[in-house]
């Protein structure tokens, strides 16, 4: 499964479920992420709630610009938490030896789930993401 990942790491964390976001300390847990899968199979955009391990996902399509849309969208939206941004690419994330040197090469820690045949995301630490609540 190849595609690129555009990552966006924030500086807080927040639960959807409870409406409410706090900034992100050191001792406070994981920060919340914003994240695009793009590859040849299909995109997604891949939302995570760090305070409960919550993830919304939502295909995307396919689209020439998907990458340069993934960052700007994340400036405009979120730019005053935004910790860091990047740009993954992977040819085959299930070769854990080549994910684990995207992932040190850009400063992370190679945490990666694979939903079966969509999409691949990174997780801020070893917690279980999974759907919890759907976008109003």
């Amino acid at each position: 499964m190849q595609g690129t990942l555009v990552l966006t790491i924030l500086t807080v964390q927040s639960s959807y479920l409870r409406e409410m976001e706090e900034p992100l300390s050191n001792d406070s847990g994981p920060p919340d992420t914003i994240q695009w899968w793009i590859a040849p199979t299909g995109s997604w955009r891949i939302r995570t709630y760090a305070i409960d391990y919550d993830i919304h996902t939502h295909s995307v399509g396919n689209a020439d610009n998907l990458k340069e849309l993934a960052l700007k969208n994340a400036q405009e939206h979120y730019g005053d938490v935004i910790q860091s941004q990047h740009v993954i690419e992977l040819a085959d994330c299930l070769d854990g030896n080549e994910t684990a040197r995207a992932f040190r090469a850009a400063g992370l820690e190679p945490r990666v789930e694979i939903a079966a045949g969509r999409f691949a995301f990174w997780k801020p630490d070893e917690g279980r993401y999974h759907t919890q609540s759907q976008p109003k």
